[in-house]
């Protein structure tokens, strides 16, 4: 007891010194969704402190996840590509308009981790209102309770880790834009760390499965349990002579550790190191500069993840987290030094992979390793809604998935986990926990950023999720669009003075869509046309969702365009300049409220209409 007093005594006290800051938004993660929230909240004219752990901001984006993953350009908006539209004019500028830099960075998509360390560095300096504090770790949230046990965050209180000490930092919206959702949790809110069990949310691909060729085996008991998908570092590399450092030998490397992988290459599993389709051991992603991202192979028979290693990292103590980094670090160093040096590797195949070597130009201050690593799932903070395997459904009677009239932000991508364990060694055949499916471009509703019983949280990473859930938005373009989401709706509670909870989601989404983000995927009207607010509002409303009977749908496989990037997806185009027949002005018009469908079936007659034509008349009528 008196130890206990003695430290609640030494924490009052320093708090006392402590170095105080006072805010209207308060976000803690300066990952790409925490940036984006604090320059769109700054930009309604507040005051934001952007407060990061780590040295450097940007998260995986700066941290070695330059690759990063989603299906067609049409389903990036807002703010993400506001950021990819200034890498595109940065390599134009500096290598010219033909260059082909301009054409390795896909659209601006797959920029080196410095150009977008920039980038970022530049939009928030933009904002004279955003404060940003690196190297501090949140200690404690303080929180009152009213009547009806609804909390509300008063203050955060962080160390600063460069030098000890405290600071306290008071504001009226709070987001939690962390990979691990470490303020929500320091405030008291629920979370969930695993996986649930199949019948929970009716999912699939939920609980304990095996998953192979497309297929769930039957040896699945579907169970839940608190295993999460396994992580590794995506680290940068480059096959430039003049730009690279080969990769020696790690200060704890034990070759036993590593023999076994020249099984797979005696057997005929694996002809290669390197490689760009997933029949290597290790993902080459093409970045700008010759640089690659290289990446975790799914079920691959060797794999750069360190499957089973990360269960004890989401509630880890600062020092549990950081032996975990440093484990998954020793790991991929010493595989790729084996598998270029160990003369149990084919002669050939080493000699292959000895074109690959760390690139001199990034993380210079890390001896050239990523700052971070990738954690593809840690908590999720629940709330009342909670996004699962369901909100990716097609639609009854249409090619699209399922509407969701709250719909804040959208995604392309698969619902894609690289496994959580194996049933023997790393080197296993199959991986548990595996899974791999791809739906129709989906919509994502506000109330998961909202953790239950909470008046001024926002959780734009983290989110209301289950775990096969999350693994279709763990993504930085979808995390960019929540966190751009999250800043207009702390925007708005503080404009009106209510509860983040009580935010109106149709101005909320009114407000995205004017900023140039998408809130339903339409894949030939982008930000740039004059019909995309009219599109946006009425997609939302269900207008396209039947646009396409499913007798007329012949769906062939999308063109390849990089690795897993694709052309757009089939019949979610609207053709706004095609003529409005009569049947389909019909079917709009009977989504409308019953009071208005008299009159605006008049309004259609009186003329012949060209489908966006129509939309936008519709739009300023509703507007005025």
């Amino acid at each position: 007891m008196r130890k206990l007093f003695i430290i609640c005594l030494l924490l009052s006290i320093s708090q006392l010194y402590a170095q105080q800051t006072n805010v209207d938004v308060v976000i803690y993660g300066a990952t790409p969704s925490g940036i984006f929230a604090a320059i769109n909240a700054a930009r309604e004219g507040h005051s934001v402190a952007l407060v990061e752990e780590y040295k450097h901001i940007g998260g995986l984006m700066t941290g070695g996840l330059s690759f990063t993953d989603f299906r067609s350009l049409e389903s990036l908006s807002g703010t993400f590509n506001e950021y990819r539209n200034r890498v595109l004019t940065y390599y134009k500028n500096k290598y010219g308009q033909n260059a082909k830099q301009i054409a390795d960075s896909y659209q601006g998509v797959d920029a080196e981790p410095h150009v977008t360390l920039m980038i970022f560095k530049q939009l928030l300096a933009e904002q004279p209102s955003i404060r940003i504090f690196t190297q501090h770790r949140i200690v404690k949230a303080t929180v009152a309770k009213n009547s009806q046990r609804i909390s509300k965050i008063q203050s955060v209180t962080f160390t600063d880790l460069t030098n000890g000490q405290a600071v306290i930092m008071t504001g009226k919206v709070f987001i939690d834009a962390t990979y691990e959702g470490d303020l929500a949790v320091a405030a008291g809110a629920e979370y969930r760390i695993g996986r649930e069990s199949r019948n929970e949310y009716c999912e699939r691909y939920a609980g304990h499965i095996f998953y192979k060729a497309g297929q769930i085996l039957a040896e699945g008991t579907g169970e839940g349990d608190q295993k999460i998908q396994a992580y590794n570092f995506r680290v940068i590399m480059t096959d430039s002579a003049a730009n690279r450092r080969m990769i020696e030998k790690p200060a704890n490397y034990d070759r036993n550790e590593f023999l076994p992988i020249a099984n797979v290459f005696a057997n005929g599993k694996v002809q290669k190191i390197f490689t760009e389709t997933p029949d290597g051991i290790l993902r080459v992603q093409p970045l700008v500069n010759r640089k690659a991202d290289i990446n975790d192979i799914k079920n691959a028979p060797v794999r750069m993840s360190s499957l089973g290693k990360n269960y004890d990292y989401p509630n880890g103590s600062p020092e549990v987290r950081k032996r975990i980094i440093e484990q998954h670090r020793e790991h991929i160093l010493g595989m790729i030094y084996f598998l270029q040096n160990d003369e149990s590797i084919p002669l050939a195949a080493r000699k292959e992979a000895l074109e690959w070597g760390l690139a001199k130009d990034e993380f210079a201050d890390n001896d050239l390793f990523p700052y971070r690593l990738y954690i593809r799932e840690a908590r999720r903070i629940m709330g009342d809604v909670v996004f699962t395997e369901r909100n990716v459904d097609q639609a009854t009677n249409s090619i699209r998935s399922v509407l969701n009239p709250n719909a804040i932000a959208i995604c392309d991508y698969s619902l894609n986990c690289h496994g959580v364990s194996a049933p023997g060694p790393i080197y296993a055949d199959m991986t548990e926990g595996d899974f791999n499916y791809t739906p129709q471009p989906f919509q994502i509703p506000y109330g998961v950023m909202l953790p239950k019983k909470f008046d001024n949280l926002l959780v734009s990473v983290a989110i209301s999720s289950s775990h096969v859930g999350f693994c279709g938005i763990r993504l930085e373009p979808t995390w960019s669009a929540l966190g751009q989401a999250a800043g207009l709706a702390a925007h708005l509670s503080l404009k009106k003075g209510i509860s983040v909870t009580k935010v109106n989601v149709a101005e909320l989404q009114s407000g995205l869509i004017k900023k140039g983000a998408k809130i339903i995927y339409v894949s030939d009207v982008e930000a740039e046309s004059p019909y995309f607010e009219a599109v946006q509002y009425y997609g939302s409303k269900g207008f396209f969702h039947d646009l396409y009977a499913p007798e007329d749908v012949n769906l062939i496989p999308l063109k390849v365009l990089k690795l897993q990037y694709r052309n757009a997806s089939l019949y979610h185009n609207i053709d706004p300049e095609k003529s409005l027949d009569p049947a389909l002005a019909a079917r709009w018009i009977k989504k409308l409220p019953l009071k208005d469908q008299a009159p605006t079936t008049q309004f259609y007659q009186s003329k012949s209409w060209k489908r966006g034509e129509f939309l936008n008349a519709l739009y300023a009528k509703n507007k005025s």
